[in-house]
């Protein structure tokens, strides 16, 4: 049951071989928010080292210690929110200036219509994006609900994520993933979501692009099974340009490798490679 106040719930999602991008992410939140939630959620898909959940001292873990993708791992952690709001944080963001999360609360309780405000990646709000002027910085999104950092209204993401337990799933890109299930249920219902234009510096920078998860974990058909076949997010490329990669990555890794040696961002980047890589094969 919700628990109807101001308070929020901090809930953090994240899964297996992140760890490293897990604890910069919180660093740099705990460094740029002081507000106090109402607990820490902590979401965790696959096996993590358990240092980091002490690191973290969240209120609650979510754990599903076989990887069953991050629909599951929402669904999850939903249950266990019981706060009116709740802040979603990934584990791959790095905050750049002060949140004032007591004014986007605000907001958001003083509009019934509002399902989230999210913050901007790309910093200051292009004319087009301010289309839809809602209130002083803030405007109604032109891609509909968005994942990245965000308050949301507990209430509506309750109700649209058991609509998409119940609702046919699928597993096309830009259709069957869950932010497009739920963009198109709250333009249905006449709700707003919402994003914050930081003016001049943006809040936050995404840093997880190396690690990004495969994108058949963001469909809704995970809910039932995990994909067999990898979704592309780029062309398919050609045997020509496949061979090709092999001399780029040969190259790159010699570069690579002399520079760490002296280099200590290029050898955190290195580890990252590695990390990634082998993340990636064991799940070949």
């Amino acid at each position: 049951m919700i628990n109807y106040n101001n308070s929020i719930s901090l809930v953090i999602f994240t899964c297996e071989s992140r760890e490293h991008l897990l604890l910069n992410t919180f660093k740099s939140f705990l460094e740029n928010c002081d507000y106090k939630f109402d607990k820490i959620i902590l979401a965790i898909d696959g096996k993590v080292n358990a240092q980091i959940i002490d690191e973290i001292s969240p209120t609650v873990v979510v754990q599903q210690v076989n990887r069953s993708g991050y629909v599951k791992n929402i669904l999850n952690a939903l249950k266990q929110i019981n706060t009116p709001y709740f802040f979603w944080l990934e584990d791959d963001w790095k905050f750049h200036k002060k949140l004032d999360v007591e004014e986007l609360l605000y907001s958001i309780k003083n509009n019934e219509d509002w399902v989230e405000i999210v913050l901007s990646k790309s910093g200051a709000l292009s004319a087009e994006q301010k289309e839809n002027k809602l209130a002083n910085n803030l405007y109604e999104t032109t891609f509909g609900f968005s994942a990245n950092p965000c308050l949301c209204n507990t209430e509506y993401l309750h109700s649209a994520f058991n609509k998409l337990e119940k609702a046919p799933t699928g597993s096309k890109l830009g259709e069957d993933g869950f932010e497009n299930f739920l963009s198109k249920k709250f333009a249905e219902e006449n709700k707003k979501c919402v994003i914050l234009d930081p003016v001049d510096q943006s809040h936050i920078s995404h840093e997880g692009y190396l690690e990004s998860t495969p994108r058949s974990w963001h469909m809704t058909d995970s809910i039932e099974n995990k994909a067999k076949t990898h979704l592309l997010t780029i062309p398919a490329p050609s045997l020509f340009r496949r061979f090709k990669m092999i001399g780029k990555l040969s190259l790159m890794f010699l570069k690579l490798s002399k520079l760490q040696l002296h280099n200590n961002k290029i050898y955190e980047y290195c580890f990252r490679v590695i990390r990634s890589s082998n993340s990636v094969l064991k799940d070949e």
